[in-house]
């Protein structure tokens, strides 16, 4: 990456993590640590309960909850703070490709969002650590995080680009789409990225990582997971090489 497009990334960045959104991120990284904690605590600990802990709080907790959180945090932050602090202004007079500026500032996103989930994981797993958790199950919730977050932030980071109201749009579609409609109608949870990470996990598990109602086949994954962020990507550089700025100021 060259000079101007690290001047991109870098301002991104400095967005992403303004106004106490390093406090969350800090947060994400730590509630699963404390969920553990409050479980050794609560419970005996027999054999088997760990590794049915730590599958269920990764697919319902982390890829569930915090992953979309975070993604819709960063990934509206990526292009609607530099609008509404006027820095937008600052990196469209510079002489770059529009398309370039996109996806700089959308691969900053994912790349903070699935940092942050990584490190959840992580800290989680290494609390709990024994023989019943091999190194298979942080890496394969950290590879459906990755999956999740490249496909979230293309969503989000449209979003936020074309309205004000990209936090509030993007918290709609997690609580209505993926933990409502998913769940519960027959068929929707086939354009489901979280569905789409809890078959990542299982796939990604080798073995240890099983799920008896993950039903969204991984070609499925692949096929509607590119589809959905290929057109997320294609609609935001659309926006972007028409974005007038007299239409945000």
């Amino acid at each position: 990456m060259n000079g101007p497009y690290m001047t991109v990334a870098w301002l991104t960045w400095r967005q992403l993590f303004a106004r106490r959104r390093a406090w969350l991120a800090a947060a994400t990284v730590v509630l699963p640590f404390i969920l553990t904690f409050f479980y050794r605590l609560a419970t005996e600990d027999r054999e088997g309960d760990r590794l049915i802990f730590m599958l269920g709080m990764n697919r319902e907790i982390v890829i569930g909850v915090l992953l979309p959180l975070t993604a819709v945090i960063f990934g509206t932050t990526a292009f609607g703070g530099e609008v509404d602090d006027g820095t937008m202004i600052y990196l469209l007079v510079r002489p770059l490709p529009r398309w370039g500026v996109a996806l700089t500032k959308y691969l900053v996103a994912v790349l903070v969002t699935a940092a942050i989930i990584t490190a959840a994981i992580m800290l989680a797993w290494l609390a709990l650590r024994n023989d019943e958790l091999p190194g298979a199950v942080p890496r394969s919730f950290i590879t459906a995080s990755v999956v999740g977050s490249l496909v979230y932030c293309a969503l989000f980071s449209y979003v936020g680009l074309v309205t004000r109201k990209g936090l509030v749009l993007g918290l709609l579609y997690i609580i209505f789409f993926e933990n409502i409609l998913a769940r519960g109608v027959p068929g929707v949870k086939w354009l489901s990225v979280r569905e789409f990470g809890v078959s990542v996990a299982q796939w990604a598990g080798g073995g240890v990582v099983k799920f008896t109602d993950a039903s969204v086949p991984m070609t499925t994954v692949w096929v509607a997971g590119s589809i959905i962020l290929v057109g997320a990507l294609a609609m935001t550089i659309r926006t972007m090489m028409r974005y007038e700025l007299v239409e945000r100021l």
